[in-house]
C-alpha cells in the first residue's frame, strides 16, 4: 500500500491540472486549424469556380471570333481567337504541371496567370489541386476539365485547319463553312461540361462545409466532454489511487520488486514475482537481493553486484540477466531499475519480464533470416522490388551473375530505363496492371541491359506485394532465358533447314527418275547399229551431261541427308578440276578465281559427294567475305612427314597429308570469331543472309573422313581455311565394267517393276522385255502387292522403286519374300529418306539397291548376278 501511495504523490496535481489545460488548448488549436482549412478550401473552390467563368467566356469568345473569321476573312478576328483560346490553354498549362509529380510552380503560375485567374488565387488553387485532385468532387471536377481540353485541343486542330484553307491560293467556301459547322459542333459539346464543372464544385463546396461545420460542432462537444471527464478522473484517481494501483502491481504480467538502496533487502513484491522465483511473495520480504542471482558460471556477474541500480541522472535502467529460482533453475529476464522512495527512504523498483520466448523468437527469427540469407544468396532468379514509379528499391545478389551490376549500383534508379526500348511498352503494360490490382503477372520475355552494354533476355514474374508493410513494392522475379532463345531460334532454324531438305530431296528424287529416262533412252539410241556417227556423238552429250546432273543430284541429296555416304579412295585434284567450271559461277564477276594444284597431292579417302560439299561452303564463305570483290585461290599441297614447321601445323599427326586451302583477301576475322566459326548457327552475317550452318558441315565433314582443319585469319587481311586429309595410295584408273554380250544378259525368267513414275516404268520394261524377259508391271507398291497375288507363275525379280504412292518398296519387298523366299529384290532408288540407314546393307537382307539413274546394261547385269547367284545357292 505504501508504493502505492508512493507512484500516485509522484504525480502532482498541478502536473494534472497542465494536462487538462493542454488538452484543452489542443482542441482549441485543432477547432481553429479546421476553420482555417475551411476557408482556404472554400476560397480555392470559388477562385476554380471564377476561374472556369472566365474559361467559359473566352471559349464562347474564341469560338465567336473563329466563326466571324470563316466568314470575314479578317486576320483581325483570327487574332482576336488566338487571344481567347489562350485562356484555355493557359489553365491546361497549369493543370498539366500539376499532374505531375514534382511540377514547375513557374509554370504553374505562368499557366493559372496566362487563363486570367487573380494572381492572390494561384497559390489557393494549386494547393486544392494537389491535395484533394484525386478525390471526390475535386477528381470529377479534374476529370471534367481534362475532358473540356480535348475539345479544346480539336477547337485549335479545327482553327489551324480552317486558316490554312483561308490563306490558301483558291479557298473552298465550302469547306470552310464545314469547318465553322464542326467548331460549332465542338462548342455544343463543351457547354455541358462547363455546367458540369461548375455544378460538381459547388456540390464540393457544400459538402465540405457541411463535413467541416459538423466536424467544428463534435470537436466544440469534445472539448466540453473531455473538461469534465478529466476533472472527474481526476477527482476519481485522487480517491481511488491507493487501491489502483495496488490491483495494477499485482495483476501485471512482469514481476516487480522493490529494493532497498542501501541496504539492498526486498521491500516489497508482486504475485508474479513469486511465480517466477517460485517462492511466495510474502517470504521474498526481507530476503538480500544477491539470493537470486546464480554463483556458479554467472554472466551476469561483474565488479558491481548491485544490478539493480539506476544510472547517474536517476533514471530507468534496462538490461539483461538470469534469475535464480528456489529450485535451482534459472529465468532470463530484461530488468528495468528506476529510483523510488519507500516510507521516505530511497530505494529501487525493479521490473522484471520473463524473456524466454523472446529469446527462442528471436533465435527462430535468426535461422530463418540465415536460412533466406543463404537461400537468396545463392539463387539463381534474380529478384527485385520495384516501387509504383519504376524506382528500384531492391535487387538480390545474382543480378550481378546475370547482368554485372552490384546491387547497389541499381538501387533508386528507374527498372524500365533498363530496358530495351522495343520491348519498353509490354513492360511498362505488366507494371501498370499488377500495380493496379493485388496479384501476379508475367509480362513477355524482354531485354535487360547488362552493365557491359549488351542484352541478356529475361522472364520475369511480378506480384503485387504494396500492402505488405515488409515489402511495400512490387516483387519481380526475373530468370535469364538468353540460352534457352538460343536453342529455340536454333531449332526453328534447324526445323526449316529440315524442310528446305526434305523439298531439296524431293526435287532430287523425281530429277533422278527424269535423268534415268533421258539416259536410258540415250543408251537404246547408242546400241542401235543404224545410228549414224553424228547422232552417235551427240547422243553421247546427252550420256555425258546425264552424269554431270546426276552429280547435282548427289549434292541436292548430300544437303538433304538422304545421300547414302561411301568413303572411297579418289583424287582430290581431279574433283576440284571437275568443279572449278561450277565454281566461277558461284563467283561475282569482279573476282579473281585461281587454282593452284599440286600434283603430289590427289590421294584422299572419303566420300566424293561430301567433298563437293566442302569445297562448295568453302569457296561460298570466302566469295562472302569479299563484298567488294577480291582475289580467291583455291589450291593443293602434300604436306609430308619432314615438312618444315611453316608448311606443317603444330598438332597434326605424324604422317603424310594432302592439304586443300581456300584462300580470300577480304574482311577477315578477329580471335573471338575464329574461336567460334564451327559452332553451328553462329554466323556475322545479316539475318536474313546466313544460317550459320556452312562452316559447322565443313568441319562436320572433315572430321568424319579423319581430317584436320585449321584457320589463319586478321581483320582486314583476309582468311585461309587449311583442311588436312590423310593421303592414300593414289586411286587406280577406272577399270572398264565389262558387259557380257547381250545373250549373256538376256533371260526368259519373270521380272515384276514396280515404278510409279510412268516414263521411266515403260522404258524399263521395254527393255527388259526387248531381253527376253517376261515382265509383270506395276505402278505403284500398293499395285504391286496386289498383281503378285493374282499371278500363280513364278516371280524371280522384284525390280521396285524405293519411294512410292501406297506401298514402299521396302514393304512391297518383305510382303512378298514372305510368300515367295526364291524371290530375288532390286531396289531402285537415289532417295531413300533414311529407308536402311546410313549403311542400306543393314536392311536389304538379299536385296541389291542401284542407285538413279544408272546404266540400262548395268541393270541387266545386276538381274543376270542376283538370278545366277539363286542358282549357285
Amino acid at each position: 500500500m505504501r508504493i502505492q501511495g508512493e507512484m500516485f504523490r509522484r504525480l502532482k496535481t498541478a502536473s494534472k491540472l497542465l494536462i487538462i489545460v493542454g488538452v484543452f488548448v489542443a482542441i482549441v488549436i485543432c477547432v481553429f486549424l479546421l476553420g482555417v482549412l475551411r476557408s482556404d478550401i472554400l476560397s480555392g473552390v470559388r477562385a476554380y469556380v471564377g476561374g472556369e467563368g472566365l474559361w467559359s467566356k473566352a471559349e464562347k469568345r474564341a469560338v465567336l471570333s473563329l466563326t466571324k473569321y470563316g466568314s470575314s476573312h479578317a486576320e483581325s478576328d483570327y487574332q482576336q481567337y488566338l487571344a481567347e483560346i489562350a485562356v484555355p490553354t493557359g489553365d491546361k498549362q497549369a493543370r498539366l504541371q500539376l499532374q505531375l509529380s514534382s511540377p514547375d510552380m513557374a509554370l504553374v503560375r505562368q499557366g493559372f496567370l496566362q487563363g486570367r485567374n487573380s494572381p492572390e488565387d494561384v497559390a489557393i488553387m494549386s494547393m486544392l489541386f494537389r491535395r484533394f485532385g484525386n478525390f471526390g468532387y475535386m477528381g470529377r471536377a479534374i476529370s471534367i476539365w481534362t475532358e473540356a481540353d480535348r475539345y479544346i485541343d480539336q477547337l485549335r486542330s479545327l482553327a489551324d485547319e480552317l486558316h490554312r484553307e483561308v490563306n490558301s491560293s483558291r479557298p473552298d467556301a465550302q469547306k470552310i463553312v464545314q469547318i465553322t459547322d464542326r467548331v460549332a459542333a465542338v462548342d455544343a459539346l463543351v457547354t455541358p461540361l462547363e455546367d458540369g464543372f461548375s455544378s460538381t464544385l459547388g456540390q464540393g463546396a457544400r459538402w465540405i462545409n457541411r463535413v467541416l461545420s459538423l466536424v467544428g460542432l463534435l470537436a466544440s462537444g469534445l472539448l466540453l466532454l473531455i473538461g469534465v471527464g478529466l476533472s472527474s478522473a481526476v477527482l476519481k484517481q485522487i480517491r481511488n489511487s491507493e487501491e489502483k494501483y495496488h490491483n495494477l502491481i499485482n495483476t501485471a504480467n512482469d514481476a516487480i520488486l522493490v529494493v532497498d538502496a542501501e541496504t539492498r533487502f526486498i521491500l516489497e513484491a508482486n504475485n508474479k514475482a513469486g511465480e517466477m522465483l517460485r517462492i511466495p511473495e510474502q517470504q521474498l520480504v526481507g530476503k538480500p537481493e544477491s539470493q537470486f542471482y546464480p554463483t556458479e558460471g554467472n554472466d551476469n556477474r561483474s565488479a558491481d553486484p548491485q544490478f539493480l541500480t539506476p544510472n547517474a541522472e536517476g533514471r530507468a535502467r534496462s538490461r539483461e540477466l538470469k534469475l535464480l529460482r528456489a529450485d535451482g533453475t534459472t529465468v532470463p529476464v530484461e530488468v528495468s531499475a528506476s529510483p523510488t522512495e519507500l516510507g521516505g527512504r530511497p530505494a529501487v523498483l525493479g521490473i522484471f519480464r520473463d524473456i524466454r520466448d523472446r529469446l527462442e523468437a528471436a533465435a527462430i527469427l535468426r535461422r530463418s533470416e540465415e536460412r533466406f540469407g543463404y537461400l537468396i544468396q545463392n539463387l539463381s532468379d534474380v529478384i527485385t522490388i520495384v516501387a509504383v514509379d519504376g524506382t528500384m528499391l531492391y535487387h538480390s545478389p545474382s543480378i550481378e551473375r546475370v547482368a554485372g551490376y552490384q546491387p547497389a549500383e541499381l538501387l533508386g534508379r528507374s527498372f524500365l530505363a533498363f530496358v530495351h526500348s522495343e520491348d519498353e511498352p509490354a513492360v511498362r503494360a505488366a507494371l501498370e496492371r499488377v500495380t493496379l490490382k493485388v496479384g501476379s503477372v508475367a509480362p513477355p520475355e524482354y531485354r535487360f541491359r547488362r552493365k557491359d552494354g549488351s542484352w541478356v533476355w529475361l522472364e520475369s514474374v511480378g506480384n503485387n506485394l504494396l500492402n505488405d508493410v515488409a515489402v511495400g513494392g512490387i516483387v519481380v522475379t526475373s530468370r535469364e532465358v538468353s540460352g534457352r532463345r538460343v536453342l529455340e531460334e536454333q531449332v526453328r532454324q534447324s526445323q526449316k533447314m529440315e524442310a528446305v531438305g526434305r523439298l531439296a530431296g524431293g526435287i532430287a528424287h523425281d530429277f533422278n527418275n527424269l535423268l534415268m529416262v533421258i539416259r536410258g533412252y540415250a543408251e537404246i539410241v547408242l546400241e542401235e547399229d543404224s545410228a549414224s556417227p553424228a547422232v552417235r556423238k551427240s547422243v553421247e552429250t546427252i550420256v555425258r551431261t546425264t552424269e554431270s546432273a546426276a552429280g547435282l543430284t548427289r549434292q541436292l541429296l548430300s544437303f538433304s541427308r538422304n545421300h547414302v555416304f561411301r568413303p572411297q579412295a579418289l583424287n582430290l585434284n581431279s574433283l576440284v578440276n571437275q568443279l572449278s567450271e561450277m565454281l566461277l559461277g558461284v563467283l561475282r564477276d569482279e573476282m579473281e578465281f585461281v587454282v593452284k594444284l599440286d600434283s603430289d597431292a590427289c590421294g584422299i579417302s572419303a566420300d566424293p559427294g561430301q567433298i563437293e560439299q566442302v569445297i562448295m561452303n568453302l569457296v561460298v564463305n570466302a566469295r562472302d567475305a569479299m563484298p567488294h570483290g577480291g582475289k580467291l585461290t583455291l589450291e593443293t599441297a602434300l604436306i609430308a612427314t619432314d615438312a618444315s614447321p611453316a608448311r606443317r601445323p603444330s598438332g597434326l599427326p605424324q604422317g603424310d597429308f594432302v592439304m586443300l586451302a581456300v584462300t580470300d583477301t577480304g574482311v577477315g576475322m578477329d580471335h573471338d570469331t575464329q574461336s567460334r566459326i564451327f559452332e553451328p548457327f553462329f554466323t556475322t552475317k545479316k539475318k536474313d543472309e546466313g544460317t550459320g550452318l556452312g562452316l559447322s558441315v565443313v568441319y562436320n565433314i572433315v572430321r568424319s573422313s579423319g581430317g584436320l582443319v585449321r584457320v589463319s585469319s586478321e581483320p582486314g587481311r583476309g582468311s585461309t581455311l587449311r583442311i588436312f586429309f590423310p593421303r592414300v595410295a593414289a586411286p587406280p584408273p577406272a577399270e572398264p565394267i565389262e558387259i557380257p554380250a547381250k545373250t549373256a544378259s538376256t533371260g526368259r525368267e519373270t521380272i515384276l517393276v514396280a515404278e510409279d513414275q510412268p516414263d521411266l516404268r515403260w522404258m524399263i520394261c521395254q527393255f527388259l522385255q526387248e531381253r527376253g524377259y517376261s515382265v509383270l508391271e506395276a505402278k505403284d507398291g500398293g499395285d504391286a502387292v496386289a498383281l503378285a497375288e493374282q499371278y500363280k507363275g513364278t516371280i524371280d525379280v522384284l525390280l521396285t522403286d524405293v519411294v512410292m504412292p501406297h506401298k514402299r518398296g521396302s514393304e512391297v519387298a518383305r510382303r512378298l519374300s514372305a510368300s515367295r523366299p526364291d524371290m530375288k529384290v532390286i531396289f531402285m532408288s537415289g532417295y531413300t529418306e533414311s529407308e536402311f540407314g546410313a549403311v542400306p546393307d543393314e536392311n536389304l537382307g538379299s536385296g541389291v539397291l542401284l542407285q538413279k539413274p544408272f546404266e540400262l546394261d548395268l541393270l541387266a547385269l545386276k538381274i543376270r548376278e542376283v538370278l545366277e547367284a539363286r542358282s549357285r545357292q
